[in-house]
This record gives C-alpha cells, sequence and structure tokens, in this order.
C-alpha cells in the first residue's frame, strides 16, 4: 500500500501503538500530514488493527470489515513505514538536550530503527553505575540488544535475559561494530578496567576470541585473557603475546596454526614437539625436526606427500600408528596401512579413511576399533545406527556431528 498518499487525510487506529508510543506515532503522523482520529466516518482512508484492543474496538473492526470498504490493516508495516522518517541527527539532539531516558528506553526497543541509529542511541543511556541485569530498565536495555540481533530469538525467548545470552550473541552473530558497542558498554567497559564481575566473564571470554574484535578492544583484554587470546586462529597480537614471556601461553601460541615464522623460530626450541606437531611445516623445518621429532611430524595436518613418504621409510610402529590417525595422510598410505592389518584401531579415528574400508573395519568386532568408528564422522550412517544399539557406545554415536546432523536432516529424532 502507498502510505505517502494518505496525506492530508484521517486514519483510525483501534488498539495501541506497539514499536512507537502514541505521542511518537502522532509526531510522526504531522509529519507525513496525516490526522488519526478517534472513531469512524466516511472520511477515514485507511483503519489500522494495533494491539490490545478491547472488546469494544474489536467489534467495531468486525462490523467495518462487513459494512465499510475502507482498508484494514495490521500496525506493524504502518509503524515500520513511519519509523522510516525519523530524522536521527534531531532525535539525538533532543534526547541529549531531554536527557529522558524513559524515551530513549522506548527508541532502544524499537525494531524498525536502522542497527546505526541504534548504536548511537546506546551510547546515551545511562546504566547508573549498575550491571546489565540489575535493574528492570537496564534489563530492558540488555534484552533489547540481544533481542536486535540474535536472529532465531523465536526458538529461545529466555536468552534475552540471561548474561549467557549476551555471550552466545557475540559468538553467534558478532560482528565488527556489535562488538564494538558491547565492549563500550559502561558495565562490560569498567569490567575490563578493574575485574570483579565473575558474571561477565563468559561476555569477555567471547569478546577476546571473536576474529572480528578490534585490536584495540583485544589490547585491553590482554592481560587478563592472553592464554585465551593465544587460541585465536588468525592471531591477533602476537608479538605482545610472545613479549609476556609466559609459559602457558607460550605452550598454547606453539600449538597455533597461524603462528607468524618470526613466532615460530622464537618457540621452536623450547616447544619443538609441539612445533612438529601442529605448525605450518616447510622442508628445512621438517628435516631440521625429523630425526628426534617423527612421531609428533607424522600428526601434523600440513605434511606434504614427500614428507609423508620419509615419514612412512622410516617402519617405526608409533610413527605409522599417527600417519594412520592424520586426516591428512594420502590415500595410497592409508591403504597401505591397512593392508598390514596391523593399524585397525588407529585407522578407524580416521575421516580420511574411505567407506568401505571403515565398514570392513566395523566387521572385524574388535572393542577398541569399534569405538574409534563410534566417533568418527565419516563412518557411515548405517554402520553408526549398529553401533548405536551396543551400550558401550551409544553414547560416542549420539555425541558424533555427523550422526546428529543425520537425525535432525531427517526428523527422526533419537532413538
Amino acid at each position: 500500500m502507498n502510505y505517502e498518499a494518505l496525506g492530508e487525510k484521517s486514519i483510525l487506529l483501534l488498539g495501541k501503538t506497539r514499536a512507537l508510543n502514541s505521542d511518537e506515532f502522532d509526531t510522526l503522523l504531522k509529519l507525513h500530514k496525516i490526522t488519526r482520529v478517534c472513531s469512524y466516518s466516511e472520511d477515514v482512508a485507511l483503519i489500522i488493527e494495533g494491539r490490545m484492543m478491547n472488546p469494544y474496538e474489536q467489534s467495531e473492526s468486525a462490523r467495518l470489515y462487513e459494512e465499510s470498504n475502507t482498508p484494514i490493516i495490521e500496525l506493524a508495516p504502518f509503524e515500520e513505514w513511519l519509523c522510516r522518517s525519523i530524522e536521527p541527527n534531531r532525535l539525538l539532539m533532543s534526547l541529549k538536550l531531554s536527557r529522558n531516558q524513559e524515551r530513549l528506553v522506548n527508541f532502544l526497543q524499537n525494531p524498525y530503527i536502522t542497527d546505526e541509529l541504534f548504536f548511537k542511541l546506546l551510547k546515551l543511556y545511562d546504566w547508573r553505575c549498575e550491571g546489565l541485569f540489575d535493574n528492570d530498565t537496564n534489563r530492558d536495555v540488555t534484552a533489547s540488544i540481544i533481542g536486535r540481533f540474535y536472529a532465531d530469538l523465536d526458538r529461545n525467548h529466555n536468552v534475552q535475559y540471561a548474561m549467557s545470552g549476551l555471550a552466545h550473541l557475540i559468538e553467534r552473530y558478532g560482528n565488527r561494530e556489535l562488538i564494538a558497542a558491547i565492549a563500550e558498554l559502561s558495565p562490560i567497559a569498567n569490567e575490563i578496567k578493574n575485574p570483579k564481575d565473575r558474571s561477565l566473564n563468559g561476555v569477555l571470554d567471547a569478546i577476546a576470541l571473536h576474529p572480528d574484535t578490534q585490536e584495540s578492544i583485544l589490547r585491553l583484554l590482554l592481560q587478563e585473557r592472553a592464554a585465551l587470546m593465544a587460541h585465536r586462529e588468525p592471531l591477533a597480537l602476537e608479538r605482545e603475546l610472545l613479549g609476556l614471556n609466559r609459559d602457558d601461553v607460550n605452550e598454547i601460541l606453539a600449538q597455533n596454526h597461524s603462528l607468524s615464522p618470526h613466532g615460530i623460530t622464537q618457540l621452536e626450541s623450547d616447544y619443538p614437539h609441539l612445533i612438529a606437531s601442529k605448525i605450518l611445516l616447510n622442508e628445512d623445518r621438517f628435516g631440521w625436526l625429523l630425526e628426534s621429532y617423527a612421531v609428533n611430524l607424522a600428526a601434523n595436518p600440513s605434511l606434504t606427500p614427500t614428507m609423508q613418504e620419509k615419514l612412512f621409510a622410516l617402519g617405526e610402529d608409533t610413527v605409522l600408528k599417527a600417519l594412520a590417525s592424520n586426516s591428512a595422510t594420502e590415500a595410497k598410505i592409508l591403504d597401505r596401512l591397512f593392508e598390514s592389518g596391523q593399524f585397525s584401531a588407529f585407522l578407524a579415528l580416521n575421516p580420511s579413511l574411505s567407506s568401505d574400508k571403515l565398514e570392513l573395519l566395523a566387521s572385524d568386532g574388535d572393542a577398541e576399533v569399534l569405538s574409534a568408528l563410534s566417533s568418527n564422522t565419516s563412518t557411515p550412517i548405517e554402520t553408526l545406527y549398529q553401533l548405536s544399539l551396543d551400550r558401550r557406545f551409544e553414547r560416542a554415536v549420539k555425541t558424533n556431528p555427523a550422526f546428529g546432523k543425520h537425525i535432525q536432516t531427517h526428523n527422526i529424532g533419537w532413538f
């Protein structure tokens, strides 16, 4: 419907407004030169069904459906159209001058304003030195943040009113602008400067780990969450993390696939076994580590075919076991290991092994092999069904992501 054509005409609202309060609704109507009337007449160009209609209004709506030719619509699309008329700069100035927090909260709860305006309004809110959920108004504002950006809110309304909901919002739907806005909320900004509220740990952890978090925010979190940030891939603030010279941080960094060549060089003398098994290899590093750390190298996901052949040629049992379970190992080497009949339990863990070979391993009947197959995401679904009937392997099968995805896809539930 072309709402612009309502200029100089009258509308009838039955019930109450929703996204806008009554005064804001009427103010925006005036911008479009639309008059709101309290009762129906032939001059009414549009009838709107609002929320919480009383019995009289419901009866009137039913009568008008039957007796008038005037269009009757729901409130939501009309309010959305009105909200597009809001002039952001004028609204921001008005709220700054009036310091009307009630009006501000109403706008923060309005789903039809733009995200850009929402973030600007959020900076004006006064948390009154209290926490995100410490009073009703703070709770409503926090809920408005979660509710606006949490895409599948209909499935879990309670997420709006839990600290874990804010952490999950960052993890699942966070982006650079949203994370920056959350980090600037005074309860969180104060916690970053002066940690004392453990209830915010999950939120700050989510910020520290998210790939879109700005480096300026990460620097503020560095001292308290260095070990956590060492897990980030790709790494951020690598030099600063290395500069802390902390054993717990360096041990994690030595296993980070995105560690730079400079970082690898700095850590390889203290953590050669971790470098060998986790870090992106080149020929020089492989050659240097081969003599003493062949088993660790055999577990590395970045092994080239040539490196794999050199490791296989060693013929060492522990090295071959590591190759058997490494998903990067080439098919021709896996085939040779399979034909040897000596590494079934390790091959059963490998998602790169062909499905026909995984089925053959299942027919072996060995409990250790079957346990490995139960958690392998490449094990054929039919085999997983059979394994799920055995109490020894039921839990492993039901926590296998591939099996869970199959159950959800086919909508058959757990059995």
